[in-house]
């Protein structure tokens, strides 16, 4: 369970997308307990369906149905940055040299709002430009799925490669009426709760509609991209220095993890023993000892 397979590489070759399970059922319960600290669960919204209508509907704010890497606790950073996805990023992008460009948390519940949207690529918001080809990637979409999928849970559709690569990457978006031959092919990812869809941006796909009478999906959407890229990816994490949240998770971080989100990695002409006696004054929890032995 988690691991990524020679053959699973192969597919995102070929297809544009693979999808992957990554988390067991432990790590499952341990996200979505973490997830009840920003949004409901489905029991607790019908419970109280007025209590949740301005953060859930279409005309309401994203109070309890969005949050933003880092998190509360230590369950979600996890997966955000989980170590299988960071190795299939490394290979597929060809460096080690990356970060986070973004991980974003989203709920949605029945009953709630229209989650249709047409295919689409995902470069829109996250470059200024447009991407290079997959043989030349630099940044690598992906979505975490912590509920089960079913085809009336608003499943993510996606379109092969095999049938798009040729095709322009403008426009963007194609409405159903104006390119029957893309929706033709695409196939809902149904999958159980920790699976991982890691697609391109050079990939079409969408959201679809939540039919189903009650349930809700929660799902997280991340990002890999090289760190000599400053024309693409969505966020830095810097205006989050200070945060309760950061603090956490650079103290309990990997010195790899911290890279993801800008920090120097171990052996950066940024340490000596100056900064590392600041920087350990900074966040008390943090063990400076690697970027100590670095310096001999």
């Amino acid at each position: 369970m988690g691991t990524i397979r020679e053959a699973d590489y192969q597919h995102w070759r070929e297809h544009g997308y693979v999808v992957v399970p990554l988390l067991d059922d432990d790590q499952v319960r341990a996200t979505v307990e973490n997830i009840h600290e920003y949004m409901p669960s489905w029991e607790e919204y019908a419970r109280h369906p007025r209590w949740y209508e301005e953060s859930v509907a279409a005309r309401g704010g994203r109070l309890r149905t969005y949050a933003t890497f880092p998190f509360v606790g230590d369950a979600l950073n996890e997966t955000t940055l989980h170590p299988e996805l960071i190795a299939f990023a490394e290979r597929v992008i060809g460096t080690d040299r990356l970060m986070l460009s973004h991980g974003q948390l989203g709920g949605k519940y029945a009953r709630t709002r229209d989650f249709e949207q047409q295919l689409h690529l995902d470069y829109g918001n996250n470059t200024l430009v447009c991407p290079p080809p997959d043989e030349e990637i630099v940044d690598l979409p992906a979505i975490i799925y912590y509920t089960d999928v079913t085809v009336d849970l608003s499943p993510t559709y996606v379109v092969s490669q095999k049938f798009t690569r040729d095709l322009p990457r403008e426009p963007r978006f194609h409405t159903r009426e104006g390119s029957p031959e893309l929706y033709a092919h695409e196939v809902p990812v149904v999958v159980p709760a920790g699976s991982v869809l890691i697609y391109s941006m050079n990939t079409f796909h969408r959201g679809s509609a939540l039919t189903a009478s009650e349930g809700l999906r929660y799902a997280q959407n991340i990002g890999f991209k090289r760190v000599d890229t400053p024309w693409c990816g969505q966020v830095t994490f810097q205006h989050d220095g200070g945060s309760p949240e950061m603090n956490h998770f650079l103290e309990h971080a990997t010195p790899r993890q911290r890279e993801f989100v800008g920090f120097p990695r171990v052996g950066d002409p940024y340490w000596n023993k100056s900064t590392i006696a600041n920087v350990g004054a900074r966040y008390p929890g943090m063990d400076m000892s690697p970027y100590l032995a670095a310096l001999s």
